[in-house]
């Protein structure tokens, strides 16, 4: 017996999925903008650090773009039949492909201070501290839009898409930041090696962000269980009605939403029913099945 759950059309998540897709796309409208300033700027006065700063960018357009699309991909296909459990976790594979990128965005960065550390260059360090400030106001910005709802980015029923948009220019904030200091510090100091050292620390701390992303996209793609409390109070739902489970799993289908299945041990004719009625108002349940089994 499989049956979505009855409240599963009105939950809350796809309120909450529209507007995480409308902040997404704004703050990829903004950076796009940003980015095409900064491009036309540095060809204008012939600065190679506002030319780099906004094809760097350009690149979270399209990580930003990918996000929004997922939403709009998931939202298409709300009610297609060919997605077993919904099409919630659209955004979760979105999510993951933005971790891959952030993954090589920081091996990148990694190369990059290396090689400055190697054989250092003396920028042109205004015109680089100011594409340097231009991209900390315009991630702090983005970072504003993009924030989760929920206070905790390792909530595994969170919305991992929003997350990981989030950590991307989180991260492009940090690297910002770090680049402003690494450069005050060769400009003013004479301490060229800051420079390509804040860099290597910027590639770390991507590193980390990525690596977290992954971890809890793949788990949502591996129908890993996450949430063990629901699974708890299942449990102690299907007792409360007489019912006794032998084994219960829920894993995630979407944001805010997750799959159950339940085994009873010697189910009554009338389990499936009894089962439905017990789990009826447990929200973020999009579907429910009894393995008979």
């Amino acid at each position: 017996m499989s049956a979505p759950a009855p409240d599963a059309e009105v939950s809350p998540a796809a309120a909450g999925a529209a507007r995480n897709e409308r902040r997404t796309w704004a703050a990829a409208l903004l950076v796009a903008v940003a980015s095409g300033t900064q491009v036309a700027a540095g060809l204008a006065y012939g600065s190679v650090a506002l030319v780099a700063n906004g094809a760097h960018s350009g690149a979270h357009v399209a990580a930003l773009a990918v996000a929004g699309a997922a939403y709009w991909l998931a939202r298409r296909n709300r009610t297609n039949p060919r997605f077993a459990h919904g099409a919630g976790r659209i955004g979760d594979l979105a999510a993951f492909a933005n971790a891959v990128l952030l993954a090589l965005a920081a091996l990148g960065l990694a190369v990059e201070g290396l090689s400055r550390l190697i054989s250092p260059e003396s920028p042109d360090y205004p015109a680089a501290l100011y594409a340097a400030v231009g991209g900390l106001v315009l991630n702090l910005a983005c970072m504003a839009l993009l924030k989760p709802t929920t206070e905790d980015l390792r909530d595994p029923s969170g919305d991992i898409n929003l997350s990981a948009a989030h950590l991307h220019v989180t991260a492009d904030a940090a690297v910002a930041a770090l680049t402003l200091a690494g450069l005050a510090a060769a400009w003013r100091l004479g301490w060229v090696w800051a420079d390509p050292v804040m860099a290597l620390v910027g590639a770390a701390l991507i590193a980390h962000f990525a690596g977290s992303i992954l971890c809890r996209a793949g788990a949502a793609l591996l129908d890993m269980r996450q949430t063990p409390a629901l699974e708890a109070e299942v449990a102690l739902r299907l007792r409360a009605a007489g019912l006794a489970p032998v084994v219960v799993r829920a894993w995630r289908t979407g944001p805010g939403l997750s799959a159950v299945t339940v085994r009873l041990e010697a189910p009554p004719p009338e389990a499936p029913e009894a089962v439905l009625r017990a789990l009826a108002d447990l929200p973020g349940v999009s579907r429910v099945s009894l393995d008979l089994i």
